[in-house]
């Protein structure tokens, strides 16, 4: 059974376990095998195609475990993508006339704007995306591109919480094993971004035309 989401997680750990009195404490695991996970790997950098609704100021945005948010643009079809200007919650003030935005901040797990749209504004929004999932946010870059490792830090607390040692240790070593290797992929992609000059990045968004729905990597 394919481990893509937040659920398949919570039943894979009772499948591997082979013991239907831990389901209820799957949740726990996942929470504490995450806590390592966000200690361990940077935060990886992600593009998520998001949408404004006519007459609202605000994107719910809490599906994407956003950690910090690093731009926004405004990515009308056919059109070159515009930057909106950042600001920091509570410092822009709002207009009472609809129209396109002008400033943007992060407030919690939303982003808001200083006026209401005046249509339906696709946006693309870059940001860092810590590993925390939930029902609200079921799915994440780690889980989608590396669910071993997933599946081994949360097995590693299943270990821990039946006191089987060996158990435990035999996923602790394939966990061990893999993070190195994930740490060098976000590394790669890191040093991907810094070294693009920004005017050619942006040119190169520019020509792309469209982008995919949902999270990518954009290096």
């Amino acid at each position: 059974m394919p481990i893509g989401n937040y659920d398949d997680l919570k039943s894979a750990v009772t499948n591997w376990m082979a013991r239907v009195d831990v389901a209820g404490n799957a949740a726990d695991f996942i929470m504490l095998a995450e806590a390592r996970l966000n200690r361990e790997l940077d935060p990886i950098e992600l593009d998520a195609m998001i949408a404004g609704t006519t007459g609202s100021r605000e994107i719910d945005i809490v599906s994407l475990s956003c950690d910090r948010p690093i731009s926004l643009f405004l990515a009308q079809a056919g059109l070159n993508e515009a930057e909106m200007t950042p600001k920091a919650p509570g410092t822009f003030p709002l207009t009472a006339v609809a129209g396109r935005p002008r400033y943007w901040a992060k407030d919690g797990d939303k982003i808001g704007f200083d006026r209401a749209l005046d249509a339906d504004y696709p946006f693309r929004f870059r940001f860092s995306q810590k590993f925390a999932l939930s029902d609200e946010a079921p799915v994440n870059w780690l889980l989608a591109n590396h669910p071993d490792v997933y599946l081994a830090a949360v097995l590693t607390w299943g270990g821990l919480f039946i006191r089987d040692d060996v158990y435990a240790g035999q996923f602790q070593a394939v966990l061990n094993a893999s993070l190195p290797e994930v740490k060098n992929i976000i590394a790669q992609s890191k040093r991907g971004l810094l070294t693009v000059e920004p005017m050619l990045q942006r040119l190169g968004q520019a020509q792309r035309g469209t982008y995919n729905a949902g999270m990518v990597e954009w290096p």
